[in-house]
């Protein structure tokens, strides 16, 4: 058994516990809830990191060239500018979601920072995956104009590929976040759950 729930399985059980056992259960909670949210800011710093070395090993001048004649140059800048704008200023938030956890005193305040880093998390999380098909979606259709006509078979054939392609890689992304955010987050509700017992 975890530690944790052994810990609060004692302190429940007992009407007659010291009442210094319930400060002890919540600055266990508290340690581990900043912890987590610690984690998902390294994360999230790891993630950027890698989009941006990504970007920065994958840009050629043969590439400018194709987004230029395919009427994409304009949209990849600007979407990428806005991108990194917002991925920051989730970070950012991380961050500060990350301070208030690691400085708050009191249980109830404790379970409302976990709430708010719960909901940042989500909207990071469809932040990207809504970004990454309106971004794959506006280019793919550019390129497929671009060497077909509109009219053809080939088109629809293309665009039918190009919807595949971009669920396989949703569904990728999603397990992805699942994997890592989600384990995170779903720990920080396991404390949330905790601190409401101890609340109540």
């Amino acid at each position: 058994m975890d530690e944790l729930e052994f810990f609060k399985k004692q302190w429940q059980s007992q009407d007659d516990w010291p009442s210094y056992k319930r400060e002890e259960l919540y600055q266990m909670m508290h340690k581990k809830s900043s912890s987590i949210v610690k984690w998902i800011f390294i994360i999230s710093l790891i993630e950027f990191a890698f989009w941006i070395a990504l970007e920065f090993l994958s840009g050629s001048q043969e590439i400018d060239e194709v987004l230029i004649q395919m009427n994409l140059n304009v949209f990849y800048r600007v979407s990428l500018v806005v991108n990194y704008v917002v991925i920051l200023g989730f970070i950012i938030r991380f961050f500060m979601n990350y301070r208030t956890i690691k400085t708050t005193d009191t249980t109830r305040g404790l379970m409302k920072s976990i709430l708010k880093t719960r909901r940042t998390v989500k909207a990071y999380v469809w932040f990207n995956i809504l970004f990454f098909c309106l971004s794959f979606s506006v280019s793919i259709i550019m390129t497929i104009k671009h060497y077909t006509s509109v009219n053809t078979s080939q088109f629809w054939i293309s665009i039918g590929i190009s919807i595949l392609v971009l669920i396989i890689l949703i569904l990728l992304f999603l397990l992805f976040y699942r994997v890592i955010y989600g384990v995170l987050t779903r720990r920080l509700q396991r404390n949330y759950n905790n601190l409401k017992q101890i609340e109540l």
